[in-house]
Parts: structure tokens; C-alpha cells; sequence
């Protein structure tokens, strides 16, 4: 068990070194305004975490919930999910209403990690129907017990397994959720940037984004074998 703490911890630790790898180039690419770019992007990146990291949790635990439930509900979430990206679901709720809140642009976000989750978790629950939870029930385990200590975790864990991707697509539907919502944060920072042809602050906020998507994948990735029941069971 410490040794697989050990190793959850360490996978963060690649993450860390692109960050530090991104602010050096940012230095060298933006000359002598790298400092002012730098600070800049790194006080914007607190409003961009705050759309993101709440998008994610909530797409994942939800998504995870009804993919692992099966049903209509999680098939339907699934099915959809391809077709709805987080940017496209943005620019459809900017155009559609005339003073759209910020609360949509962050269910513009939730609903495509939701549908990823939902899908994983739905592969999970059937492939293990089989074995690991004919296992359990075997054992004398059903109803909520199951549930709440087995499938849901199954679900969850699979889920996480490919957070990475829905890291990168949330942070990158995240620009135009702040572009069309008027949210300052790091991807306004950048659009407004490369509009004015601010080479060292656009590069700066890209560098941004990118070492948090970094981040955020890692810690997924850290987080994954700890719910997983097929690593307790071990």
C-alpha cells in the first residue's frame, strides 16, 4: 500500500518540472517583460481553475454515477457526449441568450466530462459484471453495499482513468467560455493577447493553460488507484 502511495505521489512530480520548464521559456520567448506576463497569467489562473476544477468534479462524479447506474439516463449522457463540446455548447449558449450567466458557461463545461465519465463508467460496470461484482455477490454483498462500495468506485475510478482527456478538453473550452461570458481568467488573457499581437503575453497564458492542464491530469492520475476497488482487493 505505501508503495503504491508512493508511486500516486511521484506521478505528480513530472507535472511540476513542465511547469517550471513552461515559465522558463516564457522567459526567454517574452525578453525583458517576462516577470509583468508572467504575474499576470499566474493571477488570472485562479479564475480559470474556478471554472474548470468545479466542471470536473461535477462531470465526473454525476457522469460516473449514472454510467455506473446504467439505464436510460447514463446510455443517453454517453451517447451524446461526442456530439456536444464544451466550446460549441458555450457559443450555442452565448448566441442564444442575450445576457447569458456565467452558470451556463460552466454547464457547458460539466456536461461534456459528464458524458466521458458516463461512458467510461458504463464500460466498467459491464466488464466487470463478470467477475468482480459476481464476486461480491457471492459474497453475500447487494443493494446499497454493493452500490456505494463497489460499483460506484468501479465507475469513479474509470472515470479518472481518463480524466487526462477531459482535462484538456474542459481547459480548452474554457477560452471561449471566458471569451463569450465576459470571465476574466487565463484564456480571455490569451484571446485578448493574440489579438493584440502580444507575442510574450499570449505565449505566457498558453503556457499557463498547458502547465495546469498538466497539473490537473497528474493529479487525476494520482487520485485513480485510490478508488479503485480492484486495487484494495488485491
Amino acid at each position: 500500500m505505501l508503495s503504491l502511495v508512493l508511486r500516486r505521489v511521484l506521478a505528480v512530480v513530472p507535472a511540476l518540472l513542465g511547469l517550471a520548464l513552461a515559465a522558463a521559456m516564457v522567459a526567454a520567448l517574452a525578453g525583458p517583460g517576462w516577470a509583468p506576463a508572467l504575474g499576470a497569467v499566474l493571477a488570472a489562473l485562479p479564475a480559470t481553475l474556478a471554472l474548470v476544477l468545479p466542471a470536473l468534479v461535477l462531470g465526473t462524479g454525476l457522469g460516473a454515477l449514472f454510467g455506473a447506474l446504467g439505464g436510460a439516463l447514463g446510455a443517453v449522457l454517453g451517447g451524446v457526449g461526442p456530439a456536444m463540446p464544451g466550446f460549441l455548447l458555450a457559443a450555442i449558449f452565448a448566441a442564444t441568450l442575450a445576457k447569458a450567466p456565467v452558470l451556463l458557461g460552466l454547464a457547458a463545461l460539466t456536461l461534456p466530462a459528464a458524458a466521458q465519465a458516463a461512458t467510461l463508467a458504463g464500460r466498467a460496470r459491464a466488464g466487470a459484471e463478470d467477475t468482480v461484482l459476481l464476486a461480491a455477490r457471492g459474497r453475500g454483498m447487494d443493494g446499497s453495499a454493493l452500490l456505494w462500495r463497489l460499483v460506484l468506485p468501479l465507475g469513479l475510478s474509470a472515470a479518472m482513468g481518463g480524466l487526462r482527456s477531459a482535462v484538456a478538453g474542459t481547459v480548452t473550452a474554457a477560452v471561449a467560455v471566458e471569451s463569450l461570458f465576459g470571465h476574466t481568467g487565463a484564456g480571455q488573457l490569451f484571446v485578448e493577447a493574440a489579438r493584440a499581437g502580444d507575442t510574450g503575453m499570449a505565449f505566457a497564458a498558453l503556457a499557463g493553460m498547458c502547465g495546469l492542464t498538466v497539473l490537473l491530469g497528474a493529479l487525476g492520475g494520482a487520485l485513480h488507484g485510490f478508488i479503485d476497488p480492484r486495487a484494495r482487493m488485491a
